[in-house]
């Protein structure tokens, strides 16, 4: 059974408790059918024995009396007596051996027998009409073993059918108990069977979807079992998949999506560089024959400067939107987030004033490219917010003993009008958005949401209106991620 299905062994189980169900149903019905047999046959018995008592007193009444009437009555309950015992032959059998019953019908003929030859007697019949007393008290005494041996008979026989019932039915009540003590004990091993496999598989599932939860699309070891198990488990990994592919689908289009809205500001960014560039190697072209190597040194310094800035905006954007997995390394949180505003530089407006208040040395242990997509989502809703003119305000501290941080809190501010009370609960719905149709997806926030869930961390959101809206972002430090809480 334990190399079964759990439809199989769910099917078996069944059939078992019905089979319990249909050997006990039908041990039962036998046994009160046997009851109801020996019931009946104790009304007869208890007839027979009543009829006999009526013999045995219309006897004794004609012993005393002589009268006619008592002998016809004794004769009348003799008749009865001797029908009851015909008729009822074949169930005799049930507590009567073949001797006993032809003992029994000797009895019965005997008694008559004695009783018509005491009659006889009385009437002056037998011996020419001399009445012998010798001889009628020896015929009574015959006649009244012989209703003894009657009346004895029915007590007995009544007796033994009464002994009888009892035994069937304490026997009906013990198979009951045994049927359902076995019914009990074999549901409840089978539900222990199933529901451990179940329970167990359940409990693995559980487990595996709170990592899928956190990012960690690990797949589940299928290995050997229930057969419905391993399909469950299957498909559980086949839909782990096919969400780490959708994920990553989401992710990079939104990405992209961004990438699409910073390119005037890099480009922007890039033109400045560019220019310079341009400018100094002109001057130096045409002071190339001048004696000034200080001047010289000076271009050649501008351009390697500006080579170096338009070198680390197009890798900062090449490293942003390059597909790469999950992977969480420990970086330098101040750096990062200039990183972010260094792409974010040609779409803020110049009244647009952004303040960065975080230690130098704070670090974070995080994937690189996907929190620089939160600070970028933050930062660029921020700026849109502001409508052109305002204030945001990013910072940072770290909480924890000694020099590993427990946690880091990084908060970022803006004072533009706020979100009105009703979309705060709604802002990391996806598809819901606050902006213009045509002006966001809906899916920043969504996926800002999942990527610091990601991480282990959590993200909340407070506004209000016309005071402006606050990010705050809780990270673990790098107590929790070594597994030191």
């Amino acid at each position: 059974m334990f190399h079964l299905g759990i439809r199989k062994k769910i099917t078996y189980g069944f059939y078992l408790l019905l089979i319990l169900m249909m050997g006990s149903a039908v041990l039962t019905y036998g046994i009160v059918k046997r009851v109801e047999d020996q019931v009946a046959f104790g009304e007869v018995i208890e007839d027979f024995f009543n009829t006999a008592l009526e013999l045995r007193r219309f006897e004794k009444n004609y012993f005393l009396y002589r009268q006619e009437k008592d002998f016809l009555e004794n004769q009348f309950y003799w008749e009865k007596t001797r029908d009851l015992f015909e008729n009822n032959e074949p169930a005799l059998h049930m507590v009567l051996s073949s001797v006993e019953i032809r003992q029994l019908a000797k009895v019965i003929e005997a008694y008559e027998g004695f009783m018509g030859q005491l009659h006889a007697y009385d009437l002056g019949v037998a011996g020419g009409g001399a009445s012998d007393f010798h001889v009628q008290e020896r015929l009574e005494e015959q006649v009244r073993h012989a209703g003894k041996e009657l009346t004895e008979f029915g007590e007995k026989t009544r007796d033994a059918v009464k002994k009888k019932i009892k035994t069937l039915l304490k026997t009906t009540q013990s198979i009951l108990l045994a049927s359902m003590l076995c019914m009990f004990v074999s549901a409840l091993t089978i539900a222990a069977l199933l529901g451990r496999k179940v329970v167990n598989s359940l409990k693995v599932l559980e487990g595996y979807t709170k990592r899928i939860s956190h990012g960690d699309f690990v797949e589940v070891a299928v290995g050997e079992g229930e057969q419905e198990i391993r399909s469950l488990l299957t498909a559980f990994n086949r839909m782990t998949k096919e969400l780490q592919m959708r994920q990553h689908q989401l992710v990079q289009s939104e990405k992209l999506a961004a990438l699409g809205t910073l390119l005037s500001g890099v480009a922007h960014e890039l033109n400045n560089p560019l220019s310079n560039i341009s400018t100094s190697a002109q001057i130096l072209g045409e002071e190339i024959e001048e004696d000034n190597v200080e001047f010289k040194k000076n271009l050649i310094g501008q351009i390697e400067t500006q080579s170096d800035k338009a070198r680390d905006i197009v890798r900062t954007l090449l490293e942003f939107s390059r597909i790469k997995e999950f992977s969480k390394e420990k970086l330098l949180l101040r750096k990062l987030v200039n990183e972010t505003i260094l792409l974010l530089r040609g779409h803020a407006p110049s009244e647009v004033a952004i303040a960065v208040d975080i230690p130098h040395d704070l670090p974070i242990i995080v994937d690189k490219q996907r929190m620089q997509q939160v600070l970028l989502n933050l930062i660029k809703n921020a700026i849109d917010a502001v409508q052109g003119h305002g204030h945001i305000w990013i910072s940072a501290r770290g909480t924890g003993c000694g020099t590993e941080l427990d946690e880091v809190e990084i908060i970022i501010e803006d004072d533009g009008p706020g979100i009105d009370a009703e979309h705060v609960k709604k802002i990391f719905d996806p598809f819901f958005t606050t902006k213009d149709v045509g002006k966001g997806s809906g899916l920043g926030l969504f996926i800002v949401h999942d990527i610091i869930e990601w991480h282990g961390g959590s993200i909340t959101v407070e506004s209000r209106p016309g005071l402006g809206t606050t990010f705050i972002i809780w990270l673990p430090g790098e107590q929790k991620e070594h597994g030191y809480e």
